[in-house]
């Protein structure tokens, strides 16, 4: 499935929670942030912001035979880093080994690595070329109660390839404390194009939530090369951003400039994210800005979103632009 509009906003319909604290303007370190499909804005404090996103594949070495390839997990390992290491999806790695829960993985425990038409079939909505893999990150997640008793989940995506993709797709899982999935679902990343190193806002909203949970599994499930799609796409740069709290939201506001050398912009979406001190995602919201016949290159838009945060009074935000080309079609 290949969308080519963007996503709409998924956490800006959760009921109003009440901020804690009041007054104080939250200011990114640095007033311009980089432009053309990739974060446009720095925090200004964001505890988790250094941490590696990419796993480390394991040096454990693999067992191979001809068919099939076998691999003895070790010591810290994870499937995320094993599928890395042998260019597969983790879904792909799930599928062909029966793993409902991939936190319950142990040392010794043998895996048999999909490959061929093997990886394909139990993957076959990944349009990366194989056998590149697919190394994203999943940082920041949290799950939040709402008044109405449904539960979000929110995080964040990065693109740890050296592809520009599209139709990325985050895959939440809920566990018991044996081990049981008791809810799951679907969300696709709020950013239409997430080039190398950028990262994107999910969120799921479970309306009927189990009682309770112990675990949770966060996974990519796809994401498609963007080839062509990624030139309908214009530089944008964020400028004068800044956050405070306003009411029970957190209003966020600053300026768009269209740093593109040749082109203007049909449409401009912004997307902006909350974050805790820990560094989880608390809110994010997308918007479509009026820039009536087009942005122009070297114009600006100013832009201003209320956001509905959880967990009180965000430590953090961060912004991303995307402009898109009027198309002849």
């Amino acid at each position: 499935m290949r969308r080519d509009r963007l996503v709409t906003a998924i956490a800006c319909a959760a009921v109003l929670a009440l901020l804690s604290g009041c007054g104080g303007v939250i200011t990114p370190e640095s007033g311009t942030a980089t432009a053309a499909l990739s974060p446009t804005a720095v925090p200004a404090r964001q505890a988790t912001a250094t941490a590696p996103f990419q796993p480390t594949p394991a040096t454990a070495t693999p067992t191979i035979t001809p068919t099939p390839i076998v691999h003895v997990i070790q010591q810290g390992e994870t499937l995320e880093a094993i599928a890395v290491q042998y260019g597969v999806s983790v879904t792909a790695l799930r599928a062909v080994n029966g793993i409902a829960d991939p936190t319950l993985i142990q040392v010794g425990q043998q895996l048999t690595i999909p490959t061929g038409d093997e990886a394909a079939a139990s993957d076959p909505g990944l349009l990366l070329p194989t056998p590149t893999p697919l190394p994203f990150g999943v940082r920041g997640v949290g799950f939040f109660e709402t008044p109405v008793g449904s539960l979000w989940c929110l995080g964040e995506v990065v693109n740890t390839t050296v592809y520009t993709l599209t139709n990325v797709l985050v895959h939440v899982t809920l566990f018991d404390a044996s081990g049981t999935p008791v809810i799951e679902g679907d969300a696709f990343a709020a950013a239409d194009m997430l080039p190398p190193s950028a990262r994107a806002p999910f969120g799921i909203l479970f309306l009927s939530p189990p009682p309770g949970f112990e675990r949770h599994d966060v996974t990519v499930l796809r994401g498609e090369f963007a080839g062509g799609l990624a030139d309908r796409y214009v530089s944008l740069s964020i400028e004068d951003a800044s956050g405070t709290p306003t009411g029970p939201q957190f209003e966020i506001a600053g300026t768009i400039r269209n740093t593109d050398s040749s082109r203007e912009a049909a449409t401009v979406v912004v997307i902006a994210t909350t974050y805790s001190e820990e560094g989880t995602v608390t809110s994010f919201r997308q918007q479509t800005v009026d820039v009536g016949d087009g942005l122009a290159q070297g114009a600006t838009v100013a832009f201003r979103m209320l956001l509905t945060t959880y967990g009180g009074l965000p430590a953090d935000f961060s912004v991303i632009a995307f402009g898109r080309t009027r198309t002849t079609e």
